[in-house]
């Protein structure tokens, strides 16, 4: 009996685990380079040894990426570029030289360049055969008594790229950012359940990923992360004030934030901020619509409310005081010129 009561406690505790309410929020955080917020007309050059594309494709994100529909970068054509070097009649591979470079970004007017080098690029397939075994007949009390032996055929792709990218403030042609990434890959067919990539196409992939990691610390992103409701009451409520609280919850899960709002708003007031599970609630609301300062304020009620530590009040009160750093240090990189 004391073992099926265990295990009903071991159900009940995955039931209750999986009946949790999360709330999916996102919040704004600065780029880990804050040097390019004054430095948004930028330009790429050509890179060393570039046989992958590279700074095509650095070019590409950069002057793709958008924050807000709204483009965070002005990038300097190749077009613009290259009048430059036929005005002052230089070589294409003057991009390459640092001096020459910055010399060019001057007069096209960018405040930063981006150049670097490809250290490393290479890949390699190859294939083998693998010894398999199928069982023909089993027998329940002997097992599989008849085998069928064959081989198959393993395709495998391994590649590495590696990449060495600065930033020259075009200004005093100093180095504001320097980073080497290196990217690989290693996929064999009889291993993993994706479709193994040719040579060029796992070059291609990592590529991207270098220019994906290396755009993303230039600017200010969205991060997402869940964050759960507290669903049992810490007070007597009546009938009609639990089924508000039931109902707010509701419609947090299918994202009717404004009805939440309303609802919340109306609890918090019948009972004069006495419960620390409607306060941290409604803080995580204000959490997701990004009223961040709404949702500290909240958060500090419920603690002060709580008569012992609670982990997601605790969490929460950590974590809105980095949300508010960081989101003003990233709407100072958005609106720096």
């Amino acid at each position: 009996m004391k073992i099926k009561f265990l295990l009903l406690l071991v159900v009940i505790s995955i039931f209750m685990s999986a009946c949790t309410t999360s709330v999916r929020l996102k919040a704004l955080s600065p780029a880990e380079v804050g040097e390019m917020a004054t430095k948004k007309k930028v330009a790429v050059s050509s890179f060393r040894h570039d046989s992958v594309g590279l700074s095509g494709k650095i070019e590409a994100k950069i002057s793709n990426y958008k924050l807000d529909n709204k483009k965070y970068f002005k990038v300097l054509s190749r077009k613009d570029i290259n009048k430059v070097i036929s005005e002052q009649k230089l070589q294409s591979s003057a991009l390459m030289d640092e001096t020459s470079s910055v010399r060019i970004g001057k007069l096209i007017g960018a405040q930063a360049i981006v150049s670097g080098e490809i250290a490393s690029a290479h890949a390699e397939s190859t294939s083998y055969l693998e010894d398999r075994e199928k069982c023909l007949k089993y027998v329940k009390k002997e097992g599989c008594v008849k085998y069928r032996y064959y081989k198959v055929r393993c395709f495998m792709t391994k590649a590495q790229v590696s990449a060495n990218i600065n930033i020259v403030d075009v200004q005093d042609g100093s180095i504001i950012y320097g980073d080497a990434i290196n990217k690989n890959y290693n996929s064999n067919s009889c291993r993993n359940s994706r479709n193994v990539l040719s040579k060029s196409q796992a070059k291609n992939y990592l590529t991207s990923l270098i220019a994906d990691e290396f755009v993303h610390k230039l600017t200010p992103h969205y991060v997402y992360f869940s964050v759960e409701l507290l669903e049992s009451l810490d007070i007597d409520l009546n009938d009609k004030q639990e089924l508000m609280f039931k109902r707010s919850i509701e419609y947090i899960k299918v994202g009717r934030m404004d009805r939440a709002d309303k609802l919340l708003l109306r609890l918090m007031d019948e009972v004069n901020g006495s419960s620390y599970v409607i306060a941290y609630n409604y803080g995580v609301l204000k959490e997701a619509r990004a009223e961040l300062n709404e949702a500290k304020k909240l958060y500090s009620l419920a603690d002060e409310i709580s008569t012992e530590p609670i982990k997601e009040i605790i969490q929460a009160l950590v974590r809105i005081d980095e949300s508010l750093y960081k989101t003003n240090e990233a709407k100072r990189q958005i609106n720096a010129n």
